[in-house]
């Protein structure tokens, strides 16, 4: 029994560690809003290597294009283009704290401009997202 235990602490002791790891900074190439809080953009992982990959931005969540809600759904096109704009308006952007997301094939990231303006807030600011950290999502209609 006590050497199953301490084999469990050793697993879970290196497990963890990947879980809780964050990553970057990177520099992204060719941004491009997939919606307002996911973007779409090449980031070079090595020297010679990189990666089209999806980035949902940590902090805020935006109303979802494909909502049931017609309503929501115009408030989603608005928060596009508002990221669309503030991509090119910010360039170049890099990502940090990147983590996998809970979907498969996408990465959770801060996202910063140049200036280190963080997009998340930015959303919040305008009025295109709230704060999100996980959880219930809120409706954005009535």
């Amino acid at each position: 029994m006590k050497r199953t235990t301490n084999l469990l602490l050793i697993f879970i002791g290196l497990v963890i560690p990947v879980y809780a790891a964050s990553y970057g900074p990177y520099m992204l190439s060719a941004p491009i809003a997939i919606d307002g809080d996911t973007l779409r953009a090449d980031v070079q992982i090595w020297p010679n290597t990189t990666v089209d990959v999806s980035i949902r931005v940590i902090g805020v969540d935006t109303p979802e294009l494909h909502a049931l809600n017609a309503c929501e759904r115009d408030l989603a096109q608005k928060a596009k283009i508002f990221t669309d704009a503030w991509i090119q308006a910010n360039a170049p952007l890099t990502i940090g704290a990147v983590k996998p997301d809970k979907y498969s094939g996408r990465f959770d990231a801060v996202v910063t401009s140049r200036g280190g303006a963080s997009l998340a807030t930015t959303l919040i600011q305008s009025g295109h997202g709230r704060p999100y950290n996980g959880g219930a999502r809120q409706a954005w209609c009535p």
